[in-house]
């Protein structure tokens, strides 16, 4: 499959679906809104308002969604929220049709589970970025995310950071794979495990102690998935505690986990912050901490 970027077209429909948890009306809406205001068709799964305990519908249910919006001509698809139930779902995924339409997710958090295994099973070049209840009205966000799927970000800088992120200097360029920590660990011995050789992996956490951090990194170092990794980038860790040992702790422990002398940086504004700037999941991406910037290469 081309992973030629190409760019959402006025008029084109996005579909919008609930893969994970339930999602709270208000925040739905609002995050509506702010897709609505691009002028696009907007096409909503079925399942988007409904509620199983912890999570948008029964697993059926979820996948069907997808379809729907397939069937409407959506091949930009942003999920409504994270939360849990991507990994329940995966074996059932239309993954043939999602490649072979090049269909785009947008997402993060438990959409790591899917954005990784579509781009790297020759789909298209996917998102990793704010979804429709959980970061879209964020300043900033939502024009950042439109931005990056007119094509404007192609080529151009993604992230620029201070000497201060800086935890190991270099330069490196490789396929952008990652997103949240959890979920990546989650896939490892599973068929939809990303392939780490050769690519700069992008890592963010949200409420999760400190030693966990350092359990789920020693276990990726310690599967040998990361021998060829080129690059590690450090995104938000909202709510990882204890706070005041967060910034030392993270460094040190990302300084272990990545081969030597590969380039680290910390800091970076996406994720579970408020601030979370999209960035392409599979597309081919430059670090250089002299320039102190990622491009989209």
């Amino acid at each position: 499959m081309s992973k030629e970027w190409k760019p959402l077209r006025p008029g084109e429909p996005i579909g919008v679906v609930a893969l994970s948890g339930p999602v709270d009306d208000g925040k739905l809406e609002a995050g509506l809104e702010v897709l609505r205001s691009w002028g696009n068709p907007i096409i909503e799964a079925s399942n988007l308002r409904r509620e199983e305990l912890y999570l948008a519908g029964r697993d059926d249910e979820r996948v069907a969604g997808v379809d729907e919006v397939l069937d409407a001509g959506a091949r930009w698809i942003v999920a409504a929220r994270g939360g849990y139930g991507a990994a329940r779902i995966l074996e059932a995924m239309p993954w043939e049709r999602l490649r072979s339409c090049e269909a785009r997710f947008i997402g993060f958090s438990d959409l790591t589970a899917i954005l990784n295994p579509l781009a790297q099973a020759g789909g298209a070049v996917q998102i990793h970025g704010p979804m429709v209840a959980a970061g879209l009205t964020g300043r900033h966000n939502g024009d950042r995310l439109h931005a990056l799927l007119r094509g404007e970000l192609v080529g151009e800088i993604l992230f620029r950071f201070p000497q201060s992120s800086v935890v190991r200097a270099g330069r490196a360029e490789g396929r952008a794979i990652g997103g949240n920590l959890t979920l990546l660990i989650s896939l490892l011995g599973t068929p939809w495990e990303p392939d780490f050789d050769g690519g700069i992996l992008f890592l963010e956490e949200v409420e999760e102690p400190l030693y966990r951090l350092d359990r789920m990194l020693t276990h990726l170092r310690s599967s040998g998935k990361l021998q060829k990794v080129k690059a590690l980038i450090g995104g938000s860790l909202r709510g990882c505690r204890p706070a005041s040992a967060r910034s030392e702790i993270w460094r040190s422990l990302l300084i272990e986990t990545a081969p030597p002398g590969v380039p680290i940086v910390v800091g970076l504004p996406f994720g579970h912050g408020a601030t979370n700037m999209a960035f392409p999941i599979g597309g081919s991406v430059t670090l250089d901490t002299r320039a102190q910037g990622v491009r989209w290469s």
